[in-house]
C-alpha cells in the first residue's frame, strides 16, 4: 500500500521554473513538493538556474532558501548574479534567504543538515529549496544507505511542507545511482564542442507524476539568465490543417509569373525558391513582398546577409517602392547573423514576430541557415516540416530561399534533396551560358493541386524589377544554343557623310596624259 503522506496534498499542482522555455520541457513546471536533481559538471549553468528558480519564486509572492554546501561563498555568488536581469537586491534576506549547511554537515554530519534544512524551510516558510552541492554531501556520507536515508527524509519532509526542492550536484552517468532512484525527476545539462563551437544542452531523463518533453534541447546563458529552447518539433506537432482554397491567390505583380502559376501561390500555401546566387531570388521574394504590401498584408523578410538598408537600396533601384510599406508598418525587414545562432531560437522568435504583428506573407531567405547550425543533421526534415506546419498554421504564406550550389546550370537536377516534398511550389531559376553570355530562365517544376506552366520561360531584371517573358519561344532558343531574336546586338548602321564610297577595285591610274 502506498503511503500518501510522502506526496504532496495536489499532486498534479505545478510551480513554474522561472527559466523560458523549461516549463515546456515538464509540461507546466515542477511538482509542488517534490524534490529534483539538476546534474551537470562545472560550468553549465546550474548555479544560475538554481537561483533563477528562487528569485522568480520570490517575484510572485513565495518564499525561497539557497543553501550551500562546501561551495563558493555568498557574497562571491551575489558578485556574480548582479549582473543577471532577474536578480534583486532587496529580496535577498528577506523573502529569499541564503544558508550554509557546510558547519553543520562537518560537525554533526547528514543528520545536523537535515535539522538545518527542516528549521530553516519552517523558520521562513520556504516554498522553494535549492541545495548546491549534492557531491558534497555524498563524499561526507560514510555509507550508501546513509546518503539514501538522507534524501527519503528531505523528500518526505519538503512534500508535507509543500516545498519544491532542487538539489545541484556535478555530473554523474551511474544509472545505479540511488540519488536518481529516490527523487522525483533529475535534469541533466551538458556542455558539449562541436568544431569551434561550443553548445549547452538540457535534458529531462526522470520526471516522475507527469509527462514531458523527451531527448536533447538547446539552451543558452544570457543577461537574462538560463534561456531553454526546445526543439520545435516536439512543440510543433502537425496536426490537420485546413483545405487550402485554390482560388486564394497572391499575386507576385509580374504578370507572365502570375500566369504560370494560375494567378498566384495558393493562400497559406509553402513555396521553395531554388537557384545560384545571383539568379534573382531575393529580387523575386521582394517582388512577393511589395505587391502583397499594395494589397495591405502585412511581410516579413527574415534573412541572414544582406541588411536591411541594402535590401530597400536593391528595392529602390528595381522600382518597387518598398521604403513607404516599411516606413508605414505594413513591411519588415529582418537580418541576423545565423553564425552562433540556435536554429530553435530562430524560429521562436520568427513565430513571436508572427504573431505579433500578424504577417501574412514571409520571405525566410537562406533557408540552410535555419539548418546549418543544427548539431544532429539527422533533424533537418523534421525541423523544417515543423517550421513550415506552425507557420501555415499562424495563417502566413511562406516563401523559403535555397540556393543551390551550381553557379551556371544548362541542364539537370539542382534542387536540395529532400526539401522540395516539404512544399506546395517549387520555383526554379537558372543562369544558362550560351556564347560568353548568360541568360536567366525561371520555371515552376511543382504546384501541389495546382494548374501551372511548367515550361522555362526566360526573365530579364530591369529597372522596373523582374520582367518574365509572356511565352517559352526566348527560352527554348537558349536551351537549344540559339541566341534569341531580342538578345541578338543590333547591327550598326553605317553614318552617313554626304561623301561617296570609293569604289572598290583597282586604283585609279596615275600620271596620265595631261598630268
Amino acid at each position: 500500500m502506498t503511503d500518501t503522506s510522502e506526496r504532496p496534498a495536489e499532486p498534479d499542482a505545478r510551480v513554474p521554473s522561472g527559466v523560458p522555455g523549461l516549463d515546456a520541457l515538464l509540461r507546466g513546471g515542477f511538482l509542488r513538493g517534490g524534490t529534483y536533481i539538476v546534474t551537470g559538471a562545472p560550468g553549465t549553468g546550474k548555479t544560475i538556474l538554481g537561483n533563477q528558480f528562487c528569485f522568480s519564486t520570490v517575484a510572485r509572492g513565495g518564499r525561497a532558501i539557497y543553501l550551500t554546501v562546501m561551495g563558493e561563498s555568498h557574497s562571491r555568488m551575489m558578485l556574480h548574479l548582479k549582473s543577471q536581469r532577474f536578480f534583486r537586491q532587496e529580496d535577498v534576506g528577506r523573502a529569499l534567504n541564503y544558508e550554509s549547511g557546510s558547519a553543520a554537515l562537518k560537525s554533526e554530519g547528514l543528520g545536523g543538515l537535515s535539522r538545518l534544512i527542516f528549521r530553516a524551510v519552517r523558520e521562513h516558510g520556504a516554498t522553494v529549496l535549492v541545495v548546491d552541492g549534492l557531491m558534497a554531501l555524498e563524499e561526507r556520507s560514510e555509507n550508501a544507505p546513509g546518503l539514501r536515508e538522507f534524501l527519503h527524509g528531505l523528500c518526505v519532509h519538503n512534500a508535507l511542507a509543500g516545498c519544491t526542492t532542487l538539489m545541484l550536484t556535478g555530473q554523474h552517468n551511474d544509472p545505479a545511482d540511488p540519488r536518481y532512484t529516490m527523487v522525483d525527476g533529475v535534469i541533466g545539462v551538458t556542455q558539449e564542442r562541436f568544431g569551434v563551437k561550443t553548445v549547452r544542452a538540457i535534458e529531462v531523463s526522470k520526471f516522475r507524476g507527469g509527462e514531458q518533453l523527451s531527448g536533447r534541447h538547446s539552451f543558452e546563458i544570457t543577461n537574462d539568465g538560463v534561456c531553454v529552447h526546445p526543439r520545435i518539433e516536439t512543440l510543433h506537432i502537425p496536426q490537420p490543417l485546413r483545405v487550402p482554397a485554390l482560388d486564394e491567390r497572391l499575386a507576385f505583380g509580374i504578370p507572365a509569373l502570375d500566369g504560370m502559376l494560375t494567378g498566384g501561390l495558393v493562400r497559406e500555401s509553402s513555396t521553395l525558391v531554388a537557384g545560384s546566387a545571383g539568379s534573382g531570388k531575393t529580387l523575386l521574394g521582394l517582388h512577393f513582398l511589395a505587391e502583397g504590401a499594395r494589397q495591405g498584408e502585412p511581410g516579413l523578410y527574415h534573412g541572414f546577409v544582406e541588411s536591411p538598408l541594402r535590401l530597400l537600396d536593391k528595392a529602390e533601384r528595381m522600382g518597387l517602392g518598398l521604403r513607404e510599406h516599411v516606413e508605414a508598418g505594413r513591411l519588415h525587414l529582418r537580418t541576423r547573423a545565423a553564425a552562433e545562432s540556435l536554429p530553435d531560437a530562430m524560429a521562436e522568435e520568427l513565430f513571436r514576430h508572427v504573431k505579433q504583428h500578424g504577417t501574412r506573407r514571409l520571405v525566410l531567405d537562406g533557408l540552410a541557415s535555419f539548418c546549418q547550425e543544427l548539431t544532429d543533421p539527422e533533424r533537418t526534415p523534421r525541423f523544417l516540416a515543423a517550421l513550415m506546419h506552425e507557420l501555415l498554421s499562424l495563417g502566413v504564406t511562406p516563401l523559403a530561399i535555397q540556393q543551390t550550389r551550381p553557379l551556371i546550370a544548362p541542364s539537370g537536377e539542382v534542387l536540395p534533396q529532400g526539401v522540395e516534398v516539404l512544399v506546395d511550389t517549387v520555383l526554379e531559376l537558372r543562369q544558362v551560358e550560351l556564347r560568353s553570355r548568360r541568360f536567366h530562365v525561371i520555371s515552376v517544376p511543382k504546384a501541389r493541386e495546382s494548374g501551372h506552366d511548367a515550361a522555362w520561360r526566360r526573365f530579364t531584371m530591369t529597372a522596373r524589377g523582374i520582367d518574365v517573358e509572356k511565352d517559352s519561344e526566348s527560352a527554348e532558343a537558349i536551351f537549344s544554343g540559339r541566341v534569341p531574336a531580342r538578345a541578338k546586338p543590333a547591327r550598326k548602321s553605317k553614318p552617313k557623310t554626304g561623301v561617296k564610297p570609293a569604289r572598290r577595285g583597282k586604283p585609279p591610274r596615275r600620271g596620265g596624259r595631261g598630268e
